[in-house]
């Protein structure tokens, strides 16, 4: 498994609901099987755009894996444990989280801008509102802080979870080659 953490302001709900992107014609339902495995997507879609200001509102983390197939309930049992990790300083009542697993129904696909041949994995997105839900001024949640600066402790976390459910590693399993679409890796140059 490896944690990607980005963010963003806006679109996130449209993106898991439909799976739109440039050079991919197939829409959410035909590429993926959508699982819940935590919290509402329309509850945290209302926090997100009730927040005021620009850049980002939400955190989005997504956990890929190199397997072909993972059962429900090791997803669900990795969402819980990065849960805990990533929220150990606050109470539930703090934040809102969301996460929903992709398993891939077109294992494969060529990229239509580039011709490139796109192979697909089960990934796990997470979407947290960075607003912390017990202060009335919605007082900025981030439970990373500057991701560059607590890299070393999502990397330990990712090797724990790896480990503890016999994932495979992307430091065993680095890639040399980098593509568009694997971005995702990239920090493990």
């Amino acid at each position: 498994m490896l944690i990607r953490v980005n963010g963003g302001a806006g679109g996130i709900k449209d993106y898991l609901e439909k799976g739109q992107k440039e050079g991919r014609e197939f829409s959410r339902d035909e590429l993926d099987e959508r699982v819940i495995l935590a919290g509402d997507l329309a509850a945290t879609d209302e926090i997100i755009q009730t927040m005021q200001g620009d850049g980002e509102k939400y955190l989005h983390i997504t956990l890929a894996f190199k397997e072909d197939e993972l059962d429900r309930d090791t997803l669900k049992k990795i969402v819980g444990d990065f849960r805990e990790f990533a929220f150990s300083a606050f109470n539930d009542d703090e934040y809102d989280f969301y996460a929903e697993a992709h398993l891939p129904k077109i294992k494969s696909y060529v990229h239509h801008g580039t011709g490139e041949f796109v192979e697909r994995k089960p990934h796990i997105h997470i979407v947290i509102p960075k607003s912390n839900l017990m202060t009335d001024e919605h007082v900025h949640l981030n439970p990373f802080g500057m991701v560059d600066k607590n890299e070393r402790f999502i990397d330990a976390f990712q090797e724990h979870v790896n480990n503890k459910y016999g994932l495979a590693s992307p430091k065993e399993n680095r890639r040399f080659e980098f593509t568009g679409e694997s971005e995702m890796i990239s920090r493990y140059k």
